[in-house]
């Protein structure tokens, strides 16, 4: 199980300095209008897709590891995140039930039955819309502008996600309101990036990509 989430872990990224030196604050009033803008732009999202790059650096290593796959998301909860390089790894998200694949090997999990998969669900689904900003029950959520676009940070409080991470970053485009960059510092020191790229949103997906064969 802990190999398991150390694996998922991988596709969550961390604010560098010269990125925090960039940004600004917002007010209460300018939060309270970037989330709702935010939200309003989730709820008009039914699917979504893209490709990801993720860059990890971490702490003992001193090249960077990079790899690459594609996300495919509906807002009735589903959601494949899938690595296709260098690796193959898949991580499913269909009614309730999370899927992993790697290699021949899969693993099922009911995520109502585990807070962690629970909130790791809740954390990779909402890094793609920018959803649950308000309210959340895993982060303490603070706004801040980084010119013209947007950034989420997400400091940990509870016990289980303060041991796995420092804090979480979304960086949003703030002409689309969607995420576009999720950023993230784990406990241990090590950063992860994951780039979202080519973002389509409304469009079909069949239903087949969320069934792990």
């Amino acid at each position: 199980m802990k190999k398991t989430i150390a694996i998922l872990l991988l596709w969550v990224l961390a604010v560098c300095t010269g990125a925090q030196a960039q940004l600004k604050k917002a007010s209460p009033a300018q939060s309270k209008a970037m989330i709702a803008r935010i939200d309003r732009a989730a709820a008009s999202i039914k699917t979504a897709t893209c490709t990801f790059v993720q860059t990890k650096t971490m702490s003992f290593l001193n090249d960077k590891m990079v790899s690459r796959g594609h996300m495919y998301y509906t807002s009735a909860g589903q959601l494949r995140w899938e690595y296709t390089s260098p690796y193959s790894y898949i991580f499913v998200v269909n009614n309730g039930r999370v899927t992993m694949k790697s290699g021949k090997r899969t693993t099922q999990v009911n995520a109502s039955s585990s807070s962690v998969f629970q909130s790791i669900a809740r954390i990779m689904m909402s890094s793609v819309t920018g959803k649950s900003l308000s309210n959340n029950r895993d982060f303490k959520v603070g706004m801040y502008l980084d010119g013209g676009n947007y950034v989420a940070q997400l400091t940990p409080k509870t016990g289980k996600m303060k041991k796995m991470f420092k804090l979480i970053s979304l960086h949003f485009n703030a002409a689309r309101s969607m995420v576009s960059r999720v950023v993230m510092t784990e406990r241990n020191g090590d950063n992860t990036i994951i780039d979202l790229k080519h973002v389509k949103t409304n469009s079909y997906i069949n239903g087949s990509v969320f069934t792990v064969r």
